[in-house]
């Protein structure tokens, strides 16, 4: 529960939303290290937990607590959390790690932070200090990327950092659920979040909390430190057993439980240049494209989605105003991306013809896996990625290359599985913005692509609500419906 993003890194790596990067200045700037200023520690306290799927380990979890002095003079505690994930897709298996460090005084205000995940392709860290009442200095590096910023956290807000603590403390009435202004340092976000105290178990405290649509069950102990947790898409964490079996995490089950189920949608709907399909269920307002048309209804929405048409060559023209200010990640300033660049796209001016290039070499060069990076250099390192990572390295060599580009976020439909599955592709400003998709080879992408979220890194953490949603929602064509 310290950093929500972390419990949750399955999904986002199948889906391609979780995790979202902050833009911020960039330079040579001395890294700081929060946990250099937490001084005589005394004696660790650890718990050690087994993360399963069924009956099969998947995965590790420890918890630490210690507690000491900050900047020498102000007693803390310092509070500490690794998980260790054993994934599987389709036969290829691999690990993702996270470690988060937080230091907290004695009324439960955050001192700094450090976090590190690493997807095994590539990773990102988040370093976080105290610098007044309610605000922090926030670094975000990942390949050769840096960000540094001011923040500032809403006034009254918990951060994920000491939640536990914070229900320690102040559990609330047995049986009645509270609300609670919940932020995330790391993502930069706030949680709608609300508990339900249970009362005292030979496990320790027991709560049911709920955010971003997504339940958990818990247990805490009176330092705080999860005892067993009930997770949501079926893992557990727990204490472990005697005669266990080791096993991957199947994101084949992750992808299949969080995919949008899709009623009567023909299997040539990306060929079709016009459709119109409704929404039902638990979804919030999503944009209104060039090619894409939205309206509102009580728990249902009606889309009208139109085959994106390029520009005749006379009218593309590229604004580099037109792209977000967002940098971070796409490393712009390496020479590796700049040529790569100049290379792909040698011999040509039209704007489209730049896009359709590097397009069309990032979807032949570029491996196919569930594997996260997290920086452009970092994708062209590993060869290989998810859809994120394909985005990623499209959004920074066409920028390199002089044209607008920002991420699309959303649901793409799949006949094999019926079904409409979380997706990330691009959009390039050529006159008009024209959606690519350089995973799947779509130049342009049709109208079986559904757009939630347009923008940079940061948005796509607006898809939270439509992939948990509480009671989900679906997707159908309305001539197929009946009346």
């Amino acid at each position: 529960m310290k950093n929500v993003s972390d419990k949750f890194v399955a999904a986002r790596l199948v889906l391609c939303v979780l995790l979202t990067l902050t833009v911020g200045c960039r330079g040579k700037q001395a890294a700081f290290d929060p946990a250099s200023r937490f001084t005589d520690p005394g004696p660790e306290r650890v718990r050690e937990l087994g993360v399963y799927s069924g009956d099969k380990r998947v995965g590790d979890l420890t918890f630490a607590a210690r507690d000491g002095k900050w900047d020498q003079t102000v007693p803390a505690r310092e509070l500490s959390e690794a998980v260790t994930l054993r994934l599987s897709f389709r036969g290829d298996r691999f690990e993702m790690a996270s470690v988060g460090r937080s230091w907290v005084d004695g009324e439960l205000g955050l001192l700094g932070s450090v976090a590190q995940i690493d997807f095994g392709a590539g990773g990102w860290e988040t370093r976080a200090i105290r610098t007044g009442p309610g605000t922090f200095q926030r670094e975000q590096i990942t390949g050769g990327s840096r960000s540094r910023e001011k923040v500032t956290i809403p006034e009254k807000a918990v951060l994920t950092d000491v939640l536990p603590l914070f229900l320690n403390r102040n559990p609330g009435e047995v049986g009645k659920e509270r609300s609670m202004g919940v932020h995330n340092l790391t993502l930069g976000q706030d949680l709608p979040f609300t508990s339900v105290y249970h009362g005292q178990t030979p496990m320790g405290r027991s709560f049911t909390v709920r955010y971003w649509g997504m339940e958990e069950r818990l247990w805490l102990d009176d330092d705080g430190m999860v005892t067993r947790e009930e997770m949501a898409l079926g893992v557990v964490a727990r204490e472990p057993g005697d005669g266990e079996v080791e096993g991957a995490l199947p994101l084949e089950q992750i992808l299949s439980r969080t995919a949008v189920p899709g009623t009567g949608i023909p299997d040539d709907l990306g060929a079709r240049s016009k459709a119109e399909i409704t929404l039902e269920g638990s979804f919030r307002k999503f944009p209104d494209t060039r090619w894409q048309t939205v309206k509102m209804g009580d728990g249902s929405a009606t889309v009208t989605l139109e085959s994106p048409r390029v520009p005749p060559p006379g009218a593309r023209v590229s604004q580099q105003g037109e792209s977000p200010a967002d940098t971070f990640g796409l490393d712009l300033d390496s020479s590796r991306i700049r040529e790569l660049a100049a290379e792909v796209t040698k011999g040509v001016q039209d704007p489209w013809e730049k896009a359709l290039a590097v397009g069309r070499w990032v979807y032949g060069n570029l491996g196919k896996s569930m594997r996260e990076c997290f920086s452009a250099l970092t994708v062209l390192e590993a060869g290989e990625g998810e859809c994120q990572s394909h985005s990623l390295l499209t959004v920074a060599l066409c920028r390199a290359s002089g044209v607008p580009a920002r991420f699309a976020y959303g649901v793409v439909y799949l006949p094999d599985r019926d079904a409409f599955l979380f997706h990330t592709w691009v959009e390039v400003h050529v006159g008009e913005w024209i959606p690519i998709d350089p995973t799947l080879g779509n130049f342009p992408a049709g109208v079986d692509h559904l757009t939630l979220a347009v923008g940079g890194y940061r948005d796509q953490l607006r898809l939270f609500p439509f992939i948990m949603g509480k009671g989900g929602w679906r997707i159908s064509m309305p001539e197929a419906r009946d009346d």
